[in-house]
């Protein structure tokens, strides 16, 4: 049945985002859980399935899928459109900068990130976890199906998920720093691997950082796709054999590793500083400043003379003034409000917990196994 085009996009304050993403973290978990399930029925089957590049991709696509699924029918259960937009400010189009921005950050961001991710994996071949764990073969079947999973739907949902929505709701509550680094946190535990920690804490951060300046989500899901892409190429090209020299040489020249880390990071940084704050935001802030500095002069007699008439005016209380009706509403508006934020608080810390808990078993199983 065809609904009415005067439905509202769903609301994403702070509580229903947090449900939102608790609920993705269940999506998560249940598919983690039957994939594991399908995999040892199949092992019996077939002892090498669990080692079949093709088999373990595919899964990947499922689990996409399922994400894209979850988020049409949640919108769909509470009566609203799924709407892809939802920092969209005003009327404004796409820009050319809402493209080239976030695919040039891809680029800074994955040069800055190359030789931290590589020394943490280092750390983890230290601590018992095999160099090899999570790699893919490099076969036609499975490099074709981990690039739809992960250049074509993992930036779309996750992106949705994480930046459209989670994101979103945070900044309702919290600063727009501290909402980069809680939603940046949950992405970064939801893929539950601890191989990528530093790579998708650091994508997730970029990414919200994106979606922030540009009051778009279409900059964050081109960022994520060209950031995977990019990861891809590195390890099924020629070029990954190039970057392993270099590493192997840098290993044997720690001042060296140290200075070209150091310098690589930071100057990755600051290109992803300036490209965000002035490819995204800079022209629009001089706007404001400009705007801001002429209305200030304009009005300045005008504060002065509002200033004198609220001296002059007699002081009245709001308490006075205001209706019983209207002190028991704004009680209980208060009430609810903060029953909700409660709520939402407390489907954050579950989502957070359940990928937290699975991030250990993940690491344990690897180290062990």
């Amino acid at each position: 049945m065809l609904r009415s085009k005067t439905e509202k996009p769903i609301e994403y304050g702070f509580a229903p985002s947090c449900t939102f993403y608790m609920f993705a973290v269940v999506v998560t978990l249940v598919c983690q859980g039957a994939a594991s399930v399908i995999a040892a029925a199949l092992a019996k089957i077939s002892p090498d399935i669990a080692s079949n590049s093709e088999f373990n991709t595919a899964f990947m696509i499922v689990f996409q899928l399922a994400n894209f699924a979850f988020i049409v029918l949640y919108t769909r259960l509470k009566n609203n459109k799924p709407n892809f937009s939802y920092f969209k400010r005003g009327d404004e189009g796409v820009k050319p900068s809402h493209i080239v921005v976030p695919v040039l950050a891809a680029a800074a961001l994955m040069a800055a990130m190359f030789l931290p991710v590589t020394w943490y994996g280092y750390f983890t071949t230290a601590i018992g976890i095999p160099p090899d764990a999570g790699m893919i073969d490099n076969t036609v079947g499975a490099v074709t199906m981990v690039t739809i999973a992960s250049v074509f739907l993992a930036p779309i949902c996750e992106e949705t998920i994480y930046r459209g929505v989670l994101f979103h709701g945070l900044k309702s509550e919290f600063s727009a720093v501290k909402a980069v680094l809680l939603s940046s946190l949950a992405f970064m535990l939801m893929h539950m691997s601890p191989l990528q920690v530093v790579l998708q804490f650091a994508l997730g951060a970029v990414a919200a950082w994106l979606a922030l300046k540009s009051g778009r989500l279409l900059p964050s899901i081109i960022l994520h796709a060209c950031s995977n892409a990019l990861a891809l190429v590195i390890q099924f090209t020629p070029f990954y054999g190039v970057l392993e020299a270099c590493v192997v040489w840098l290993t044997n020249n720690i001042v060296a590793a140290v200075f070209i880390t150091l310098g690589l990071f930071v100057g990755g940084g600051a290109a992803i500083f300036a490209l965000v704050e002035f490819g995204l935001g800079g022209s629009k802030l001089a706007e404001k400043l400009f705007r801001r500095g002429k209305a200030e002069k304009k009005t300045d007699g005008v504060k002065t003379a509002e200033a004198d008439a609220d001296s002059a005016a007699p002081v009245t209380s709001t308490a006075a003034t205001a209706t019983g009706g209207e002190l028991v509403n704004a009680e209980r508006e208060r009430i609810m409000s903060d029953v909700r934020k409660k709520g939402g608080v407390f489907s954050y810390i579950v989502g957070i917990t359940i990928c937290a808990v699975m991030f250990v078993v993940n690491l344990v199983s690897l180290i062990l196994l």
